[in-house]
């Protein structure tokens, strides 16, 4: 191969990874805009009552199971904001595939204000929390796509990330969010507040021991 060849094909690999640092970083201003506007629409979808001067018992009853739900979404959307913030630390670039995945992702989070209001509405139905919860596993799943095809078959992890600690987030998005529903949904007629602080508790804990594992088997952090 001669030098020109050698310095063309050098110029081209470098145009590459440029679009592709590009297409990362333009998909994280996305991400986070969405995430955003989806903690904003929940507190939008709160109903302020109409009540007479004074009536706060009326106005407690009405706003209650509204801050309730409104609760559950906001630590459902910040712990998948954290999960995804750590899983695109990791990664280097994003491809055509990553954005299609990342795109499926947001588009299941933009839906979290329209579950929280049908959880609401449906106030507590058996129907309407499956609803909920298969959007909460899907995001989950729609993440652990995401990094699966980044860490495990495209490569566009960085190259420090040991193969242990690829299948262990992977493990980690696939499993966790059905495992700590299907905790939650088996308390018994939960009161207000329980079921987002379970998981708020839930979720710190989780989170205590993945940075053990880390630490503990020297992956990257």
């Amino acid at each position: 191969m001669t030098s020109e060849a050698i310095d063309l094909d050098h110029e081209a690999r470098e145009h590459e990874h440029r679009r592709g640092r590009h297409w990362h970083e333009r998909l994280l201003m996305l991400c986070d805009g969405v995430f955003a506007i989806s903690l904003t629409l929940l507190a939008a979808e709160i109903n302020i009552p109409a009540i007479a001067d004074g009536d706060l018992a009326r106005l407690w009853g009405s706003l209650a199971p509204q801050l309730d739900t409104y609760a559950l979404s906001v630590v459902v959307i910040s712990v998948y904001w954290l999960a995804h913030r750590r899983f695109t630390a990791l990664i280097d670039k994003a491809d055509a595939p990553t954005t299609v995945f990342t795109l499926i992702t947001l588009g299941l989070v933009a839906l979290l204000p329209a579950a929280t209001r049908l959880v609401h509405a449906g106030r507590g139905m058996p129907s309407t929390m499956i609803v909920y919860g298969a959007l909460v596993v899907a995001i989950g799943a729609s993440l652990a796509l995401t990094w699966g095809y980044a860490a495990l078959i495209a490569g566009l992890v960085r190259a420090r990330v040991p193969p242990w600690q690829r299948w262990y987030y992977l493990a980690l998005m696939m499993f966790t969010p059905p495992f700590f529903l299907a905790l939650i949904m088996a308390v018994p007629s939960p009161g207000l507040g329980v079921v987002p602080l379970s998981l708020s508790a839930l979720f710190l804990v989780g989170w205590r021991l993945r940075l053990w594992v880390i630490r503990r088997f020297g992956g990257l952090g």
